[in-house]
């Protein structure tokens, strides 16, 4: 049975939400922790507390700075960094910059899972190899870019893609476990991303084997999932989806307020409360 989906605007138009949050915009990231769990965005978004930086994060931001340096330079030169020289950065100023970075946006110190300098060495091997294998098939017109996208929400949903090329845009994930397909959360990145650039998105997901040798890498060469390429009626939904979202975090505010807490809908994962930042204070686990 199809959908219809005119039926969602007569719904919306009937039931108009006041907007009463503390945002000037929504971004991604935030409509994926308040999907993940409204507690956790109250945290965030509402008290303003930050989370502290994990090493994950550090690695991530610092394949990123090396990723976008190369691409920069090529969309100028047509051809990318020679790999020594990237790496020389990457050695000199970009891990340096990175943990800097992470540690001045929250104003806390990272947590290290692994000694720094292992670390280091983890995001130098994942640069290395996105350098090596992936790089010299992308011709780039533009990186981290930001865009801006009216879906009908009383702000705009503004985010900042990896790098933009004539047939899609890309968004590069690191981890530690290796995707071959789009986790829930990156299709929300994919209707931003999409509605703005007008092209599909694909993901590249470059990650460490399990043995912690050899890096893995999956893009939609490999994994023709990792492309996403919604139909019109797929982003018309994908629409609605995020300005039900965005009604829903306004009917919590309107309930609980900002100093209650607000569902937490993350102790239904299986893997979200152990990542979180603020499960010391969370109500869902003051007994564990």
């Amino acid at each position: 049975m199809s959908l219809d989906i005119s039926q969602y605007r007569v719904v919306e138009e009937r039931e108009p939400v006041r907007f009463n949050l503390p945002i000037q915009h929504w971004s991604p990231s935030s409509l994926t922790m308040f999907h993940r769990c409204p507690e956790q965005w109250r945290q965030r978004y509402v008290l303003g507390k930050k989370e502290r930086p994990g090493q994950a994060l550090v690695v991530g931001t610092a394949v990123h700075a090396g990723v976008e340096r190369n691409f920069s330079a090529k969309i100028g030169s047509g051809v990318d960094l020679p790999m020594v020289d990237l790496l020389a950065w990457f050695d000199d100023e970009g891990w340096r910059w990175a943990v800097d970075d992470e540690q001045e946006k929250t104003g806390q110190s990272i947590l290290w899972k692994d000694a720094p300098d292992k670390a280091r060495s983890t995001g130098r091997t994942l640069l290395t190899a996105y350098h090596r294998d992936v790089a010299p098939r992308i011709e780039p017109i533009g990186v981290e870019g930001m865009v801006e996208v009216d879906f009908g929400l009383a702000v705009p949903v503004i985010g900042r893609f990896d790098v933009l090329r004539e047939s899609s845009v890309i968004d590069l994930k690191t981890g530690q476990r290796a995707q071959k397909k789009p986790k829930e959360s990156w299709r929300i990145q994919a209707a931003v991303y999409g509605e703005a650039a007008g092209r599909p998105v694909e993901f590249h997901s470059v990650t460490m084997s399990s043995a912690g040798a050899t890096p893995a890498i999956w893009t939609p060469l490999e994994a023709e999932q990792l492309l996403v390429q919604p139909t019109e009626r797929e982003r018309e939904h994908m629409r609605f989806v995020l300005r039900a979202l965005a009604a829903e975090a306004c009917d919590y505010m309107a309930r609980y307020g900002p100093d209650e807490p607000w569902p937490t809908k993350g102790r239904f994962h299986d893997w979200a409360c152990d990542w979180c930042g603020f499960r010391a204070g969370c109500p869902a686990w003051e007994e564990a």
